[in-house]
């Protein structure tokens, strides 16, 4: 938060000219036209208490400036009222009542105001009417710099959070892919190169995507990819009904790495063999929004002890990148696992 002294004098001048303005224009006398007023509003403006004020306001607002962001709103309040008030009233009676006086021979108060205790209570008013301007001024000026912060905060939060779901997903993804890899190169298969050539080109796409959103189609190619990655690992011709949408518009684009987890899950935990029940993948645009389902039969084989973050990750990831644009349906049975994500896609 920077000193906007230059701010604060604009305000304080409006301010000054306002409160006074009601005794310039409220003038009796019938004399007065605009070329009194404007005379008269010059000479409250170049009047001593004027500039004494203004000194006031500017020393109050470096006071809460300095003193409030570390010590809070109690000591800076009883500071400026026992230490900071005194302080300007002695200042107004120094310039006007000594100074100016040495030089002019005239008092800016009457003889018989310039007691102590008329004065000072005089001079509390005054001070505390006029840097209402200075504390004010703070409060705004320190209301909109917190709320800053704190965007900026919830950002960087959101960000690092993002990063942290981002490198969670390769190593994921490599985990369950070498290990199928490692069976076909263990089973001397015909796949095993081609799978590793797939590879490749995945987690190529992987490491060089940092954007938070990429093309659809590009993401669709992924996903193209994948399926055929995991083709590669079965001894047999899985059950499955793919229907993805080839007429896609290149500006749309989408989370990336967004619908990936869910065919993996499909692959990793479904049951491929059951021609009644095989593999559903559709993925479809309506509207400018994606519509994405996919359900399998689940399998009778124990699920791997270390267990999966795809899913959780991706929920996270809509959640950080697309808070109201998407809505996930999961319904889970004892045999059955299908999911639907309907989420808006712009371009």
């Amino acid at each position: 938060m920077r000193i906007k002294i230059p701010a604060l004098i604009a305000c304080f001048c409006a301010f000054y000219f306002l409160s006074n303005s009601a005794g310039w224009l409220n003038r009796t006398d019938k004399s007065w036209d605009f070329i009194a007023f404007i005379y008269d509003v010059i000479q409250g403006f170049t009047s001593s208490s004027f500039f004494v004020f203004l000194l006031d306001s500017i020393l109050t607002y470096l006071l809460f400036y300095f003193l409030y962001p570390k010590k809070g709103i109690v000591i800076t309040l009883c500071t400026y009222l026992f230490v900071g008030v005194p302080i300007m009233i002695a200042l107004r009676f120094v310039i006007e009542e000594v100074i100016l006086f040495h030089i002019t021979g005239h008092h800016n108060y009457n003889m018989k105001y310039l007691t102590l205790r008329s004065y000072v209570l005089d001079n509390l008013y005054f001070s505390i009417y006029y840097n209402f301007v200075a504390i004010a001024f703070f409060g705004v000026q320190y209301e909109r710099f917190k709320k800053l912060k704190e965007k900026e905060l919830k950002l960087q939060i959101r960000n690092a959070e993002l990063s942290f779901l981002k490198s969670q997903i390769n190593p994921h993804f490599l985990f369950n892919n070498l290990n199928n890899i490692y069976t076909l190169v263990y089973q001397h298969s015909a796949n095993a190169l081609p799978a590793i050539s797939k590879l490749s080109d995945l987690l190529r796409y992987m490491l060089y995507q940092k954007d938070d959103h990429v093309s659809l189609i590009k993401e669709i190619e992924y996903l193209r990819n994948f399926i055929d990655l995991q083709l590669l690992r079965y001894d047999y011709v899985p059950e499955m009904k793919i229907d993805i949408q080839t007429d896609i518009d290149p500006a749309l684009n989408i989370i990336p790495l967004s619908l990936i987890p869910f065919v993996e899950n499909a692959f990793k935990h479904g049951n491929l063999k059951d021609p009644a029940h095989p593999l559903m993948i559709n993925l479809e645009i309506e509207n400018d929004v994606l519509v994405f389902k996919v359900g399998n039969q689940k399998s009778n084989n124990r699920k791997d002890a270390t267990g999966g973050i795809g899913l959780e990750n991706i929920k996270k990831r809509l959640a950080l990148l697309n808070p109201t644009k998407y809505n996930l349906v999961i319904n889970e049975t004892t045999t059955y696992f299908n999911i639907e994500l309907k989420m808006v896609i712009n371009d």
